[in-house]
């Protein structure tokens, strides 16, 4: 092994050791030891990854000590996934990009010629053509929140139901949200949005992967994204979109956060399909009692939200009186919150 592959080597055997102790200092004799490398090399590794977006602390005659890193990494995941499930969830796939045109395009492709019965994911530090629903661009600034693609494979003995996909999904991102961050509070707006202080911190969308030959859904592909740290957002966004935190210089372990988000969402997968998440759902929605304008097609339609069907349906009372429960469209105004057209 050549000189600059060892100290490759040598970096993420460090990296590995120092994630089995978060938060705890471990001293640079017993990696060493750990690792059969010297002091030295150990001092250089910890170096290169404090370079590198880790934040690793050392104390004199104590040793270092691993707390977070600023930026999504694959190492730093595939620890925390595998510690978080106890080793018990397999992924057929887990990809991080530095940057990457679109998650959901690459998973999608990925997908269509690797067909796997673990769920894949695939994430990146920013996106270049990241899209939302009907196909909207999205702004995605650099290690500032994330932006995941999560496959979720297809149970040929239960039903996909879209509506309750996306709506439970919701729900388990706004619950793990409010677990990380106490004090927050996470609203929906139907179907896919995440709302905070009224603006839009997150959203989802749901594609199916299906393949041609076999007359057969491949897999699902749950793509979501979260702003986490405030960034300067673009002119035509900046009154609408907004960030979980609102100190930019919040420390924030996104890779834990990604860990935690996308087991409770496999977990959610196992059983979606019963209703289980419609009460949270319906909890948090603030369209509930208000006046809304909904896009269906090339149609607007204007009238009162009654309720949430049990299909995870918007029930909407239109302005003749007549009843509708709506499975697609786009809320595109709110009386109280007319900047949440995004």
């Amino acid at each position: 092994m050549d000189q600059e592959k060892k100290k490759t080597a040598t970096k993420y055997l460090v990296l590995d050791d120092l994630l089995d102790h978060v938060g705890r200092y471990v001293s640079g004799d017993q990696l060493a030891s750990d690792l059969g490398v010297s002091r030295e090399s150990v001092w250089k590794a910890i170096k290169t990854l404090q370079k590198e977006g880790h934040r690793i602390v050392s104390k004199k005659k104590t040793g270092y000590a691993y707390l977070s890193s600023d930026h999504v990494s694959e190492q730093v995941v595939q620890k925390y996934l595998g510690k978080l499930s106890q080793g018990q969830q397999a992924f057929d796939a887990i990809r991080v990009f530095d940057e990457v045109g679109s998650t959901q395009t690459y998973a999608k492709d990925y997908l269509a010629k690797h067909p796997g019965q673990n769920p894949s994911i695939f994430t990146a530090r920013t996106m270049g053509a990241g899209y939302g629903r009907r196909g909207r661009a999205f702004f995605a600034p650099k290690d500032r929140g994330l932006y995941i693609s999560l496959s979720l494979p297809v149970n040929p003995e239960k039903p996909m139901i879209a509506s309750l996909l996306t709506t439970s999904a919701a729900a388990i991102i706004a619950q793990v949200l409010e677990e990380t961050f106490p004090g927050l509070n996470v609203q929906l707006k139907w179907v896919n949005d995440l709302i905070v202080k009224g603006h839009k911190v997150g959203g989802i969308i749901t594609e199916a992967v299906f393949d041609m030959e076999r007359q057969q859904y491949n897999a699902l592909v749950l793509g979501f994204f979260v702003n986490i740290l405030p960034a300067d957002y673009p002119e035509e966004i900046q009154q609408k979109a907004m960030a979980v935190l609102d100190d930019p210089s919040t420390t924030i372990d996104l890779n834990f956060l990604l860990a935690r988000l996308t087991l409770a969402l496999i977990d959610m997968n196992n059983g979606y399909q019963d209703g289980t998440f419609l009460a949270d759902y319906r909890k948090r929605s603030f369209l509930i009692g208000q006046r809304v304008s909904i896009q269906v097609g090339q149609e607007i339609l204007s009238g009162e939200v009654t309720g949430i069907s049990n299909q995870a349906g918007l029930e909407l009372l239109l302005d003749n009186g007549e009843k509708k429960t709506l499975y697609a469209g786009e809320v595109t105004k709110v009386k109280l919150y007319e900047n949440l057209n995004l």
